[in-house]
This record gives C-alpha cells, sequence and structure tokens, in this order.
C-alpha cells in the first residue's frame, strides 16, 4: 500500500470525542443554563443574596481601623447590650471579658468588679493590682469663677461662665474653695482610692 492510499484512508476515519472531558457546567452551558445564571453558580464573598443577608467582611487593616472608629462614637447603650449579647453566645468573649472585668478580692475571696472609680479624683483604678501610697490627688472643696479671668465675657451675650466646657477650656479661670489653686491646680489633698459611693466624684487635677 502506498503512502498516498493510506492518507487517503486516515481522512475517511470519524474523529473520536472524548466525551468524559465536558463537565457538568459545560452541560449546562449547551442546555442554556449560563443564560440564567450570569455567575455560573458562585456569589461574591461581598455580594447580597437575597435581602435579608448579611455581608462577609474580610479581616484587615481598614476594617480594624473602621471596628476602632465605631467603638469610640457608638452609643453606650447599644455597646452595654452588643457586649452583653457576646457574652451569651460566644465563650471566647465571655472568657476575654471576665478577665479584664472581674476579679477576685484578695481578703475576702468574693468575686467582684475590678474596676472601680475613685469617688474623690474620679479615676479608674484597677483592683488586682497593689495600689501606690498617696496616689490619688483631688481637692474637696468647690470649684467657682473668677470672674476677673472673664473680664469680656457678658453672660446676656455668650452664655453662663461656669459650664463644663469652660472649666475645661479655661482652667485658669476657677478657683478651689478649699485651697484658692486655680482650676488646673494640683490636688491638695492626697490619699488612696476610694470606691465610688455613687455622690458627685471630685475632679481629679
Amino acid at each position: 500500500m502506498t503512502s498516498e492510499e493510506v492518507a487517503k484512508i486516515n481522512e475517511l476515519e470519524p474523529e473520536i470525542i472524548d466525551l468524559t472531558i465536558l463537565s457538568s457546567d459545560s452541560s449546562a452551558s449547551e442546555d442554556g443554563g449560563d443564560d440564567d445564571d450570569p455567575t455560573n453558580g458562585t456569589t461574591s464573598l461581598y455580594e447580597n443574596t437575597s435581602d435579608t443577608s448579611e455581608v462577609e467582611i474580610q479581616l484587615n487593616q481598614d476594617t480594624r481601623l473602621q471596628l476602632k472608629n465605631v467603638i469610640n462614637t457608638i452609643s453606650a447603650v447599644r455597646l452595654r447590650q452588643l457586649l452583653i449579647d457576646l457574652v451569651d453566645t460566644e465563650q471566647a468573649v465571655e472568657i476575654a471579658l471576665t478577665r479584664e472585668l472581674i476579679t477576685l478580692n484578695r481578703e475576702t475571696h468574693k468575686i467582684v468588679p475590678r474596676w472601680e472609680t475613685c469617688q474623690n479624683c474620679g479615676e479608674d483604678y484597677d483592683t488586682n493590682t497593689e495600689r501606690e501610697l498617696d496616689e490619688c490627688e483631688y481637692h474637696p472643696g468647690e470649684l467657682e469663677v473668677d470672674e476677673d479671668g472673664f473680664a469680656d465675657h457678658d453672660e446676656d451675650v455668650h452664655g453662663p461662665m461656669d459650664t463644663e466646657e469652660n472649666r475645661a477650656a479655661f482652667p485658669e479661670n476657677f478657683i478651689w474653695t478649699c485651697c484658692d489653686a486655680t482650676g488646673n491646680g494640683q490636688g491638695c489633698v492626697q490619699g488612696d482610692h476610694q470606691p465610688s459611693t455613687g455622690s458627685r466624684k471630685r475632679r481629679r487635677l
């Protein structure tokens, strides 16, 4: 048989197609499935599949920064409720918050809050650590306006002199009755932190 005859026989043999290489996606395409589903059955990480579904977010530096911003601005009521809900549902959160917020009293061995607010200076302090001697500094008196410091202030025009905003912005224009120090003067009384009893906090300076 000549080479020309072999070539003619090869041209007449039918082409063999391996159907096993066709995937189910290919079959769906042939059935027209792709026309109805442009995503080929996949859902983007950030895509809502329904009006009520939540969007999944990948954690990174941007999300961490935004989360911290939200924590700083969200209402205290909502933040507390969120923590309570997480304590009820997430054991890891419960463990972490217990370590940070709860401790064992060294004397009574009772479970107590770890953090207290001093009724004298208004500072939060850790009851689980050894305290320093005379670390609390405060004024036992009242903070009054020094009108000479507001020489150009007309209350009919500018509003009251004695406001929280003015105390923070112009402490030098206020006087402590206990020692005649200005509002930003160092506390004239020193002692140990005392747990708050619900009375008005003294300002620590």
